[in-house]
């Protein structure tokens, strides 16, 4: 690498040619496709932060690459979904007003008198008073 006329060095070989356009509208793809890909790299890094941080509060290594230790996560997410599924069944079975109330038995109704047969000369039709006809068959109140 040389230097210039005005003691700057050159650019690394492995850059290759250099043109910096006259208007910067003509950057404006290539400096989107910079930043998605510096915000790629920003994100990835918070979360790598975020589980270092509980790694450490859970006094757990800061990576397993032993596969002869396994990791506690799986099984204790699988014991905390069943601890809650527990709790809420039973805080559903304990809850007043929740469960459902057996119907009340129903009020008995007026008495209906068991139908009378009328004999073979009495009338077809029944009247619509609600009472029977007096009959000499059938002794009256």
């Amino acid at each position: 690498m040389g230097t210039l006329g005005n003691g700057l060095p050159d650019l690394p070989p492995e850059w290759g040619e250099v043109v910096i356009p006259d208007d910067p509208a003509e950057l404006a793809e290539e400096a989107e496709r910079v930043r998605d890909e510096l915000r790629a790299e920003a994100r990835a890094a918070r979360r790598a932060a975020w589980r270092a941080r509980w790694r450490r509060r859970l006094h757990l290594p800061e990576r397993i690459d032993d596969p002869d230790q396994p990791s506690l996560v799986l099984p204790l997410i699988v014991l905390g979904v069943a601890v809650v599924i527990t709790l809420l069944s039973l805080l559903l079975i304990a809850w007043p007003g929740l469960t459902r109330t057996t119907p009340e038995t129903p009020q008995p109704g007026p008495p209906v008198r068991p139908a009378v047969s009328a004999p073979a000369d009495a009338p077809t039709t029944a009247p619509t008073t609600g009472h029977l006809p007096p009959s000499e068959h059938f002794p009256g109140p």
